[in-house]
């Protein structure tokens, strides 16, 4: 499977997408793989992804997380999970699972997504009167 971002023109019941040079050999070789002259393809708006390493979106959301566990004595992951379910009502996706509703997993975040996991964590941090530093992804302050 590939994902890429394209430009597309839709006519009379067609779509026509624009490859990016780096993807056009391999599209050919999958396509000469595909008995049927058919393909699955998704279509979306382009996300940009949460930014990952140290300044990242993704350490100030786990920075957050692991002082509010510090704080409230439960486990990191419990603490993470649990701002998943508190950010539901504020639009963080998920799906149907046997029945349950299950949070998207971080890694498929995108830059809004992740936002929204922050500010979940800034009002959790809020109502349970932990004051957070921001910067610290340990936890605790120098």
């Amino acid at each position: 499977m590939i994902t890429f971002t394209a430009f597309f023109r839709v006519k009379l019941g067609y779509i026509t997408i624009r490859l990016p040079e780096d993807y056009e050999e391999y599209v050919q070789i999958l396509g000469e793989k595909c008995k049927t002259g058919q393909m699955t393809i998704s279509l979306s708006k382009p996300r940009k992804p949460r930014t990952t390493g140290e300044g990242s979106q993704s350490h100030h959301l786990n920075g957050h997380i692991q002082q509010i566990a510090n704080g409230i004595g439960d486990s990191f992951e419990d603490v993470k999970l649990a701002i998943k379910f508190e950010a539901r009502s504020a639009g963080y996706p998920g799906r149907e699972v046997a029945g349950h509703w299950m949070p998207q997993h971080e890694t498929d975040c995108d830059t809004v997504e992740c936002g929204i996991l922050i500010e979940t964590a800034h009002r959790v941090a809020a109502f349970l009167n932990i004051k957070l530093i921001e910067g610290v992804e340990d936890g605790n302050a120098n």
